[in-house]
């Protein structure tokens, strides 16, 4: 079922609401993640999404499905000045990355970075982020998560709709 949100589009058949404990628990590369993310077996409704907008709850939406992705995501705590966001936009000017969206995140200040790639394989999506977070490393030392994540699991995977459109 696709899901429209701002700008964005997502053909997802679940959804992820936060909750207030760790609902899941999983052993991954010799890891231990938890989540407070619950799985929920069908699309968001409308009034989940209102919801969400409204900060009644957060709503996350997976990144991958069938090995394919349609959005590479950066995500980083908003700054005083908007040095970090000219230096991303930069950045993926210089990597010919034109068309990106820029929103709120749903945690408190926090920006997302939606860079649209339609049915993008999940090695080549990979291979694109990992060139993006090499070239934000050499330039700044602020952190940024940017997904898909290699080393979490699909089903971590997953990312919180924005809220607000900048």
């Amino acid at each position: 079922m696709k899901i429209a949100i701002f700008d964005l589009e997502f053909d997802v058949e679940c959804c992820y609401i936060q909750r207030d404990s760790i609902v899941e628990k999983i052993s991954f590369n010799n890891r231990t993640l938890y989540s407070k993310f619950e799985k929920i077996d069908a699309p968001p409704s409308d009034i989940l999404i209102n919801q969400h907008l409204h900060k009644e709850l957060v709503l996350a939406l997976p990144l991958i499905t069938n090995n394919l992705v349609n959005y590479l995501v950066l995500e980083y705590e908003k700054e005083e000045s908007e040095r970090y966001y000219h230096l991303i936009k930069h950045l993926l000017k210089s990597l010919d990355i034109d068309i990106f969206y820029t929103y709120e995140s749903s945690q408190e200040n926090h920006i997302q970075i939606f860079i649209p790639r339609e049915n993008l394989t999940l090695d080549n999506a990979y291979i694109q982020v990992e060139k993006i977070k090499h070239l934000l490393e050499l330039k700044s030392s602020k952190r940024c998560k940017i997904f898909p994540n290699k080393n979490l699991p699909e089903n971590y995977n997953k990312i919180t709709l924005p809220t607000k459109k900048m």
